[in-house]
């Protein structure tokens, strides 16, 4: 850079600052998310991991649907052919609703089993 075309000494130094103050803030921010990322190793964390895993869901051609609760529960199956039938699972159980090209999605219904069909 030309000597005519560079900054006053002042003007330099004040620069030469607001780098420090950049790298500063970018390591604070970099450690920020490195303590973040720690901190998601929670048991909240592992828990939320854990329901996201509950309900339907797919595992290779065949549907499932996931019951993480103590209780038995009612759920809904929704075919691809555009009807539904209901059907109970058992507590902490991942059950095989079908191939998925018959089953479009499940969903939770209540917790009253009586009169109901065991999947």
């Amino acid at each position: 850079m030309p000597s005519d075309m560079k900054p006053p000494a002042g003007r330099q130094n004040f620069m030469r600052g607001n780098l420090r103050i950049a790298a500063t803030i970018a390591t604070t921010i970099a450690a920020g998310t490195v303590l973040a990322t720690t901190a998601s190793a929670t048991p909240q964390a592992q828990f939320a991991a854990a329901d996201a895993a509950c309900g339907h869901h797919t595992k290779g051609s065949s549907a499932y649907y996931e019951n993480c609760r103590s209780t038995s529960v009612r759920i809904r199956v929704f075919t691809t052919s555009g009807t539904y039938y209901e059907g109970c699972v058992r507590p902490y159980t991942d059950t095989e609703l079908g191939p998925t090209i018959n089953i479009r999605d499940s969903e939770y219904v209540n917790t009253n089993v009586s009169d109901c069909r065991w999947l």
